[in-house]
């Protein structure tokens, strides 16, 4: 496998950034729910942590979801390991592309209508991510054709 280009490592770079963007966005406000406490409703607000882990020393009890919660903790960390130290082969595209979706997926199906600033950004970094991760897995398709074409003739 050949090193990749300088167009396809700066799309890497961003990626990685991106990524970590997404991880911090998933530890600010995640989503936003309404419960009754002490037969009032009360607005409570949650990151991913919060859901996964549950209130964690709050006075307000939070519902959680270890599975749903890991999910969106995970998929920025599996992102950027892959982006940070797959540096020749596609697989690292391909995993961004899945993450994107898996995240996107997941937010809108688990969290619905009551979307935070923060799954909203999440949101828009992953439809960036898939969109940069589908450029990136072209371009590399694209530069290793040439060489692939050249080595035949030879």
């Amino acid at each position: 496998m050949s090193d990749e280009s300088k167009r396809c490592r700066n799309i890497r770079r961003v990626l990685i950034a991106l990524f970590i963007v997404c991880g911090y966005m998933l530890s600010t406000t995640f989503a936003v729910d309404v419960m009754e406490i002490d037969g009032a409703e009360t607005m409570v607000s949650m990151t991913a942590l919060d859901l996964a882990f549950g209130s964690m020393g709050r006075e307000i009890p939070i519902r959680h979801n270890i599975v749903i919660g890991l999910v969106y903790i995970l998929l920025p960390f599996i992102g950027f390991f892959f982006m940070f130290f797959d540096k020749k082969t596609n697989i690292k595209n391909i995993v961004g592309i899945c993450c994107g979706m898996i995240g996107m997926t997941s937010i809108f199906m688990f969290i619905g209508y009551n979307i935070g600033i923060g799954a909203l950004l999440s949101i828009f970094c992953y439809i960036l991510i898939d969109i940069l991760s589908i450029t990136a897995m072209l371009m590399h398709i694209q530069d290793a054709k040439p060489k692939a074409l050249k080595r035949h003739e030879d």
